[in-house]
């Protein structure tokens, strides 16, 4: 069984001469309120109402609902190796190992989205100046097709997930690129927001 732990790395600090300002830092608080288990329907409270079934245990009506109200957010904690291409989620911990995610549906207020995985070369652990470089190449060429705009133009941020050490002993080889706007929080998709 792999590793559940990732590292976090800031905003892509450099492409060509362009230099960005780190980001995730600030809002590193929002990761604390991602333990809701409330799931991305809106309505399954009308699909479950029979409370002789039982079995909803991730929806218990009364005890799951409150707090994700109360918090204020209707994402669910996953693994780092459940988040995936599509995903929107809260601002992590940068240069942290990461264990866990809050994953929010896209249409609801988000930090940032996974806009692609790229997979990383087998070979010894190539280190983190490594896999900035191919961050670097294949996130930033994936960025233009996704955002509709080229990196070096864009308001847009670029962080990612790398493997450790221990995850790459066990065969973890994704670089997990990320956009966010440094501007705070989005509400839908920035797949084509060319800016």
């Amino acid at each position: 069984m792999r590793i559940t732990i990732r590292t976090a790395v800031t905003a892509l600090a450099a492409v060509a001469a362009l230099s960005l300002s780190a980001c995730g830092d600030d809002s590193s608080d929002d990761n604390g309120g991602g333990d809701s288990t409330a799931t991305t329907e809106e309505t399954p409270a009308e699909d479950e109402t029979p409370a002789e079934d039982e079995t909803p245990a991730e929806e218990t009506p009364a005890e799951d609902e409150t707090p994700a109200e109360d918090e204020g957010s209707d994402g669910e904690t996953q693994n780092v190796f459940d988040v995936g291409l599509g995903d929107c989620i809260s601002n992590f911990n940068a240069e942290e190992q990461i264990e866990e995610l809050t994953v929010i549906p896209c249409e609801q207020e988000h930090d940032q989205e996974v806009f692609t995985v790229v997979e990383v070369p087998d070979g010894d652990f190539p280190g983190s100046e490594t896999f900035q470089a191919q961050v670097e190449s294949d996130c930033i060429a994936e960025f233009a097709t996704f955002v509709g705009m080229d990196y070096s133009e864009s308001a847009l941020e670029i962080q990612w997930l790398e493997p450790t050490e221990e995850s790459w002993a066990e065969g973890d080889r994704e670089l997990v690129c990320t956009v966010l706007d440094p501007a705070g929080p989005v509400t839908g998709t920035l797949e084509g927001a060319n800016r």
